[in-house]
């Protein structure tokens, strides 16, 4: 395994550069995005890079604009240089799942099966939102997994994702002041303060999301905004009649649908038997849950992830009836849905090897 750790990484960057070619072809074939993205067919001359300074979509066309304008890079130029950008925050995954996994061979081999999949390397190859946000969701993670749970970098990390989605941002902060007072005896005072910063975090998240979208019609303008994006996706070939399903089947479809043989076409044949992984590690990993619940109760790499995934799960349910657009999302929580299978399955082994130890007879 010290072997394959040397040169995995070398391995990934080959498997992944595969995804920024495959992406190109795609998007030649089936439109999206990064066409607008890339501003093909547009009139730059009366643009200004100044333009594009502002949050949201414009973070993506404020990094492609010189690249066009300037230095007039051909278009798979840029799935290059998103896929090669976006592998930083894969490096830092596949560190903070090692570093988690502890030397334990098993656990190691979890990790490769989870930097293998392929619908997250598809995304982030991609020239968008998700190739940029994928970076300072793993740095959060990261910085999470090492107990650095006020650092300057989390915080950065935080404010990078609030600039490319701002809602994001919010469940994350969410999630992370319920798992730290889960997690943490902390003091009356100490409670006090981290309810402020949620409060500043939440009103400048607010702020960022107003600019970008029109909300002055409050939450009866949040559900006008789902329904029109149900209507959107109806006629599309992967429509899936999310709005019509039960909380739980919802969750379902989001995270492990289509499975085999739901859909036609190899390329949802790739994502079934992606999907078909996930269930089974999920499945294993709910089981483990529950057996060691009282130990995993006190931990911040399993509480965080487990708040963080309900509530972004269940703000996107209500909003997609897509399975494209479902996996480009899922690719957000990726990260930490990996982070979490690891914890638990590291839970679980070093559980089960002290049961072995209690068995065996004493000399």
């Amino acid at each position: 395994m010290k072997i394959l750790h040397r040169i995995f990484p070398v391995l990934l960057l080959g498997y992944r550069l595969f995804f920024a070619w495959f992406g190109y072809q795609y998007i030649l074939a089936h439109h999206g995005d990064a066409e607008r993205y890339w501003f093909l067919g547009q009139d730059l001359s009366a643009s200004s890079w100044t333009d594009f300074l502002k949050p949201g979509t414009d973070v993506v066309k404020f990094l492609t604009f010189p690249l066009v304008k300037f230095f007039d890079l051909p278009f798979l130029a840029g799935f290059l240089i998103f896929s090669l950008l976006s592998f930083a925050g894969v490096l830092i995954l596949y560190r903070n799942l090692m570093r988690i996994a502890v030397r334990n061979v098993k656990l190691q081999i979890l990790v490769v099966v989870l930097m293998l999949l392929p619908n997250f390397h598809f995304w982030t190859s991609l020239i968008g939102k998700e190739a940029l946000i994928f970076i300072p969701l793993t740095v959060f993670c990261a910085e999470l997994s090492r107990k650095r749970y006020f650092s300057v970098w989390l915080i950065i990390s935080l404010l990078a994702v609030a600039v490319i989605r701002p809602h994001v941002a919010f469940v994350i902060s969410l999630a992370y002041f319920l798992a730290l007072l889960f997690t943490f005896p902390f003091s009356f005072k100490r409670k006090t303060m981290l309810l402020g910063g949620l409060a500043l975090m939440t009103g400048l998240f607010t702020w960022l999301l107003t600019s970008l979208q029109d909300f002055s019609g409050g939450f009866q303008r949040v559900l006008q905004k789902y329904e029109a994006h149900i209507r959107y996706f109806k006629p599309t070939d992967g429509y899936v009649p999310l709005d019509r399903y039960p909380l739980p089947y919802k969750f379902f479809t989001f995270w492990f649908r289509p499975l085999p043989f739901e859909k036609e076409g190899w390329l949802y044949g790739v994502i079934s038997i992606e999907n078909t992984v996930l269930l089974v590690l999920s499945l294993f990993a709910a089981f483990y849950s529950v057996k060691y619940f009282s130990i995993l109760k006190k931990r911040m790499l399993f509480v965080f992830p487990v708040i963080m995934l309900f509530i972004f799960t269940l703000m996107y349910v209500y909003a997609y009836a897509n399975y494209g657009i479902i996996m480009r999302t899922r690719v957000m929580g990726m990260p930490f849905f990996a982070v979490l299978l690891v914890e638990v399955f590291g839970v679980a082994v070093k559980g089960d090897v002290a049961s072995e130890k209690r068995l065996l007879p004493r000399e």
